[in-house]
């Protein structure tokens, strides 16, 4: 059987998902549900902000630059403390690797975009926090000019 995907936003639907749920278990099967968070678009956009206003600062490394580093440095820690199966993947596959390799292997790696949302909140934080105290002044992207 396909996934299928319910929104439950109104009571209706609720009522519906409840009555689907119902009908499966009188068919004798055993419904699995799963909750899935969305990260908000503003996380992505906050993120990307950042990255392009620290690349601005720091002229010697380029956006991709700033996103691999933030990816590696941060990501990576918060990432498998929060995900069994990611820490086993870095662990089997990259750690042994040099700082540089890392780095590049942030291009292909997938880090943030497996972040739930409130592991990606930690994940801004910590970005913000880290170039604050490098002295680099940012700016919430709605502030841009």
């Amino acid at each position: 059987m396909s996934p299928q995907y319910w929104h439950l936003r109104t009571e209706h639907e609720l009522e519906m998902f409840n009555a689907h749920v119902v009908k499966l278990q009188l068919e004798g099967k055993a419904p699995r549900i799963q909750f899935v968070e969305k990260r908000t678009l503003n996380q992505n956009d906050m993120s990307f902000a950042i990255y392009k206003q620290v690349s601005v600062q720091i002229s010697d490394q380029s956006v991709n630059d700033i996103r691999a580093e933030c990816k590696l440095t941060i990501g990576v820690g918060l990432l498998r403390a929060d995900d069994e199966q990611f820490m086993a993947f870095y662990d089997a596959g990259l750690k042994k690797m040099t700082y540089e390799q890392k780095l590049l292997a942030m291009v292909y790696v997938p880090v943030t975009s497996l972040m739930r949302p409130v592991v990606f909140s930690e994940y801004l934080d910590e970005m913000i926090r880290k170039y604050s105290q490098q002295g680099i002044s940012l700016i919430r992207p709605r502030e841009e000019p």
